[in-house]
């Protein structure tokens, strides 16, 4: 198996290199650069993050989409590698004959940044599921789904039958943090989590915000028994502000078992992603996948064959 991908990852490599050689000599002659209010600073958000459509280059952007057009063809074989066990990427309908027909979505830097509850789409992105008899995972950013708005219309979609997971405190890498502050900011949103379902016991589902982990995170998730679940699906959303693009690429990534990742839209920023879900609903339907929490996905990867 390993004799058969080594071409493949070369030639993958070797494209990956060539599009960041160019991308790096564009940028340098100027020609990446966005509008003005690129790199503009808010306080909830990374300045490199950008908020609207047209703060991202368009030339960096297409770039960036042949990369993810490939990934999304070879990112069962690709996944594993990056990610390596314990880590979860997908189930295997081979192994596990349970997941057939079914996938996860799940929702990254739930549920809204900006202190403003006009600016959220909570109640849209619910409405949305709801219209495509979807389930989702959120993985809640603890900053960002605390106070009395937030969680209220949490709760409303905790009644609708989805999931919350760990994202962590914020909205940050913490590969470069020591074992006890990570942790400290994994409990606190454990924490939270445990308020807002009225579980007592520590949540399975960790995400490492932007796939990033380290010997001292996974210590701590081994030690509370927690799981690092990644992804066999993604089409780099927070910088490809094309809701059709990124609806088409999971798509093709998307088969039974599967586990997709995509990030919580709100007014102001990463907009498009309520177009982009509304499409990947339409169509994981189309394909005959039933869109489940990743708890649900398990359990069906847990029956055994009839």
């Amino acid at each position: 198996m390993l004799d058969m991908l080594s071409p493949i990852l070369a030639g993958v490599g070797l494209c990956l290199s060539f599009l960041l050689a160019a991308g790096v000599l564009l940028k340098v002659m100027g020609f990446l650069d966005g509008p003005e209010v690129r790199g503009k600073h808010h306080d909830w958000k990374k300045d490199e993050d950008p908020a609207l459509a047209s703060d991202a280059s368009p030339i960096w952007s297409n770039l960036d989409k042949i990369q993810w057009i490939v990934m999304s063809r070879i990112s069962r074989h690709i996944a594993p590698l990056l990610f390596p066990p314990p880590q979860l990427n997908f189930y295997d309908v081979n192994e596990h004959p349970g997941v057939e027909g079914l996938c996860a979505v799940t929702i990254d830097d739930c549920f809204c940044r900006q202190d403003d509850e006009k600016k959220s789409m909570i109640k849209d992105v619910k409405a949305l599921l709801k219209k495509g008899n979807a389930k989702v995972t959120f993985f809640s950013t603890l900053k960002y789904s605390q106070g009395k708005w937030r969680e209220k219309q949490i709760s409303d979609l905790l009644k609708d039958g989805h999931e919350l997971a760990n994202h962590c405190e914020d909205d940050r890498e913490y590969d470069n943090d020591s074992a006890a502050s990570f942790e400290e900011g994994l409990l606190a949103t454990d924490n939270w989590i445990r308020k807002m379902t009225g579980s007592k016991k520590t949540g399975k589902w960790f995400r490492a915000p932007s796939g990033k982990t380290s010997p001292a995170i996974m210590e701590v998730l081994e030690k509370h028994g927690m799981v690092n679940v990644m992804l066999d699906g993604y089409a780099n959303d927070p910088h490809i502000p094309d809701s059709d693009f990124i609806a088409k690429t999971m798509l093709t990534a998307a088969q039974s078992g599967s586990i997709l990742i995509i990030h919580f839209p709100e007014k102001g920023f990463r907009e498009w992603n309520i177009g982009a879900m509304e499409s990947l609903f339409e169509g994981l339907k189309e394909k005959g996948l039933k869109c489940v929490t990743l708890s649900e996905l398990e359990s069906a990867a847990k029956k055994k064959k009839k």
